[in-house]
């Protein structure tokens, strides 16, 4: 017998838009300008026998991103540091190995903001303006203090810079445990000079790669993006291919899997399924949709593509048109 308080646990709360673009357009969808911090990223290829070069090795070369231990937050507020690399390229800078709902986390986003989000006594002893933090429920146990480092009055000698920076040297004195990645402006400059500048200050830095996995499926159905398609089924259905479910359901009575596709489907003979781990940037995943749109152009016979990236986006591209979720 099922416990009761299982039985009637509701499914948790989720929101899914669909918006209709013209993919051969260079210009790449809003949605991945404001996913800034990207943990994992795959992509699913039905009708795919050959994976091109240009594709797997997109988000392979030059991806290397670095964690610095032990990072002390008004070492972010050092002049030199933001010329040099907040105000020219992109830094993406996140917390890792720390509990972000009971903990203190910080980032620094490629549009230029450090980022602290921070439990009620820390914030409350900072002395910094903030504001409770969006996924907090009252009482607010969580604030979030927002600096823009690119600002031009935001310079050693400013009373707001000075403020700020006295804050979280002699206020918070935590130091965080961080990977971090630059984008430079230019193709000239190296990215790991944001490695260089950091070990030149006597931290500890560490070297990161990023790591990928491929397989393949053969003779499958896959849902189709015709006329009337549900797109919270076809969503399921991705999910499920992607983490290895069992889509055959070849035992209707079985217990444990009883998952069907969506009736608006077609039979394949290969799907392709390619996976990235690490920490990627929003420029390398602007660089692998550029990839994978031109893949898609000269594979224009193609029912759909599928890139994932993060945990909560998908991109589903066809001929006509890309939804973004």
């Amino acid at each position: 017998m099922l416990c009761p308080e299982t039985y009637d646990l509701k499914p948790p709360r989720h929101y899914v838009s669909v918006d209709r673009r013209n993919f051969t357009k260079a210009d790449v969808p809003a949605v991945m300008d404001t996913h800034y911090f990207n943990h994992s990223v795959s992509v699913v290829l039905p009708d795919t026998v050959t994976v091109p070069d240009t594709l797997r090795n997109c988000l392979s070369e030059d991806t290397d991103y670095y964690r610095i231990n032990a990072l002390r937050v008004c070492d972010l507020l050092n002049g030199e540091f933001i010329e040099a690399f907040v105000k020219k390229g992109e830094v993406s800078l996140l917390t890792i190995e720390n509990k972000i709902d009971l903990q203190n986390s910080i980032c620094v986003t490629p549009t230029g903001y450090l980022l602290l989000s921070l439990v009620t006594e820390d914030y409350q002893a900072l002395g910094l303006e903030g504001k409770a933090s969006l996924f907090d429920r009252k009482p607010h146990t969580r604030y979030v203090v927002k600096i823009n480092l690119k600002n031009e009055n935001f310079v050693p000698g400013k009373k707001n810079y000075e403020r700020t920076r006295i804050a979280l040297e002699q206020r918070l004195k935590q130091s965080f445990e961080v990977v971090v990645s630059w984008d430079p402006p230019r193709t000239d400059l190296c990215p790991s000079s944001i490695a260089a500048w950091f070990y030149a200050r006597n931290y500890n830095v560490c070297l990161c790669h990023q790591t990928f996995f491929q397989k393949t499926k053969y003779s499958i159905t896959i849902p189709t993006l015709q006329e009337g398609c549900d797109f919270d089924k076809f969503f399921e259905w991705l999910g499920v291919f992607s983490v290895g479910g069992d889509l055959s359901n070849e035992e209707m009575d079985n217990y444990v899997n009883t998952y069907e596709c969506p009736p608006l489907s077609i039979d394949i003979g290969q799907v392709q399924y390619l996976q990235w781990t690490g920490f990627f940037t929003r420029k390398k995943v602007h660089e692998m949709y550029n990839a994978l749109r031109e893949y898609v152009l000269s594979r224009k016979t193609l029912p759909w593509v599928n890139p994932l990236y993060g945990k909560a986006s998908a991109l589903i591209i066809n001929p006509e048109y890309v939804n973004n979720f």
